[in-house]
């Protein structure tokens, strides 16, 4: 039992360990899209992605506390983009620095086996984003891996989220707040199991409140900074504010960071990714 318990913290002892050292809750989102880009096309695409990822990683590695690359991103690119992930997460793993791997994943039985499998034992994630959609048995499998961290799409920073998320059940609660309960009595028995909750919504306010008053801290990704207009400051705020487990908080920037050249046209990549975290932290 002491061993079952030290494997099921080990991911939150990571995310606290590397917030300890940085005092920063900024995760990088490592969204390959080759057309903006500043690579060489005509060399091996693989490695100019990796290149491309490492070298802004580098650059402001001593101001975030986790990666988050979507693995879509790279899926489009074939077998160049999935020989580019698996390089990247290792790199960004010898540097000890949490993996999420974005997949939004959720099937049924052996096939949600299958995804836990790829995604902790191939490309060795140390957490994952997943859909509970089609209920608990499609999220048990990737439970098994004590080990891991899983954030469950609880209110997601997308416009199409108010299509459903938003909803109210016959209980008169939204189901973002139905899935944010469920994703807590999970947390019981699966420490590591968190939810995402997108800094873009009016309600990111109340998800903190409603965790807070039933007791509950959990993991928690948090999208919508940067480029959907959510703010890394006042998203901290509301947090420090609401007393929070602040270091088991994660506030995910990609496209503003990874871009930042566009912004920043007369710095380098690096000089523009670091400049964009700079002013992202205030």
């Amino acid at each position: 039992m002491e061993e079952a318990e030290q494997e099921m913290s080990r991911y939150l002892d990571l995310l606290q360990n590397e917030y300890a050292k940085k005092n920063t809750i900024l995760c990088f989102g490592m969204d390959p899209i080759v057309e903006r880009m500043k690579i060489d096309t005509s060399k091996n695409l693989a490695d100019e992605i990796v290149n491309y990822f490492i070298r802004i990683f580098d650059a402001i590695a001593g101001k975030i506390s986790a990666v988050k690359p979507n693995a879509a991103f790279y899926l489009q690119y074939g077998m160049d983009g999935l020989s580019a992930l698996v390089q990247i997460i290792a790199k960004v793993k010898s540097a000890g620095m949490p993996v999420i791997i974005d997949a939004k994943l959720g099937d049924i039985g052996r096939t949600a086996a299958a995804y836990a499998r790829y995604i902790f034992e191939y490309l060795g994630g140390d957490s994952v984003t997943l859909n509970p959609y089609l209920g608990y048995d499609s999220l048990e499998p990737f439970f098994k891996y004590h080990e891991k961290g899983f954030y469950i799409l609880a209110l997601t920073s997308n416009r199409g989220a108010a299509d459903f998320q938003l909803g109210r059940l016959e209980t008169g609660e939204h189901l973002y707040e139905h899935v944010l309960r469920a994703v807590c009595g999970w947390s019981g028995s699966v420490s590591s199991s968190g939810a995402v909750i997108g800094a873009t919504h009016n309600e990111f306010r109340g998800c903190i409140e409603l965790l807070g008053s039933i007791k509950c801290s959990v993991p928690l990704l948090i999208p919508g900074v940067g480029a959907q207009g959510g703010s890394y400051s006042n998203i901290k705020e509301i947090l420090e504010e609401l007393e929070y487990n602040t270091g088991i908080v994660r506030i995910n920037a990609s496209s503003s960071i990874s871009y930042a050249h566009e912004q920043f046209q007369s710095l380098t990549v690096e000089e523009a990714s670091s400049r964009a975290v700079e002013e992202m932290l205030g």
